[in-house]
């Protein structure tokens, strides 16, 4: 495509949620400065660039590079994380979201990029629908952005890890205003296209409730990557709540895949 083809396209395609690159000087961001209509932005989706940040994290974990693991892409939105991924050296993998508009966008990408993106395979599941899409195991599972969306997190997240060898991270949103160790529910919209499509969301409240579900699951080791407690209060779609935060762990089979990371953090692990 030319590229005023391609600011089209990303213009209709809009709005984004990540900052993909396609071409030097050519990204997803692009449709900041285009002309929207009103029905594109009916529902308002943030915009972040998490690239450099989580490029330097796998970098502590894996200091030669992903070295052709495959990727998990659980709840992909535009795919960013995987083709993030390949670029870190990883071997491909699968990527998934229950919402076609965003893996519509992630094809586009996959199709346009000048950075090689061909051995991700994009489909349109729910999580729970996963077993019947395929057996496959990955070494690297990323469970970004979903914990708190689904009707039963537990019995999600456990479909991932029994497909996860080595690597499962899980960032989420997160309940501030309770003691770490339980799921908070609340009822949350179907409309917005950033949230779930069950109506309800269980918000983790803190990084060991995370870890204890994970140790259950086979994965010992875990590490709490950041645990942000001063975000604003619930965003659109949600059952108002008295504080809101964000929260990533690390966990992993092995406390080995650790080896390098707790050089950097010593402080990360989590009992």
């Amino acid at each position: 495509m030319s590229e005023s083809a391609l600011r089209e396209e990303i213009a209709r395609l809009a709005p984004w949620h990540l900052e993909v690159e396609l071409a030097h000087g050519l990204s997803t961001g692009l449709f900041r400065e285009a002309e929207i209509n009103a029905e594109q932005m009916k529902h308002p989706v943030s915009f972040i660039d998490p690239k450099a940040n989580w490029l330097t994290q796998m970098s502590k974990i894996f200091p030669d590079g992903l070295a052709e693991r495959t990727v998990l892409d659980c709840a992909c939105n535009c795919g960013g994380y995987s083709f993030w991924a390949l670029e870190a050296g990883g071997g491909g993998g699968l990527a998934f979201d229950v919402r076609e508009r965003w893996i519509e966008q992630a094809r586009f990408l996959q199709d346009n990029r000048t950075q090689p993106s061909a051995s991700v395979r994009f489909e349109v599941c729910s999580l729970y629908d996963l077993p019947s899409l395929t057996e496959e195991e990955f070494d690297i599972a990323i469970f970004q952005g979903i914990l708190y969306h689904l009707a039963d997190p537990i019995g999600g997240l456990r479909i991932v890890a029994d497909r996860t060898r080595e690597l499962l991270i899980v960032n989420t949103a997160a309940r501030n205003d309770l003691p770490d160790g339980m799921l908070a529910i609340s009822n949350e919209s179907v409309e917005e296209p950033m949230s779930g499509v069950d109506g309800v969301a269980w918000f983790p409240t803190g990084p060991n409730v995370i870890a204890r579900m994970l140790a259950s699951m086979g994965f010992q080791e875990s590490r709490c990557m950041f645990w942000r407690r001063d975000l604003p209060a619930a965003p659109a779609g949600y059952q108002a709540t008295s504080s809101l935060g964000r929260l990533e762990v690390l966990a992993a089979r092995d406390r080995s895949t650790f080896e390098h990371f707790d050089r950097w953090r010593p402080d990360a692990a989590l009992s």
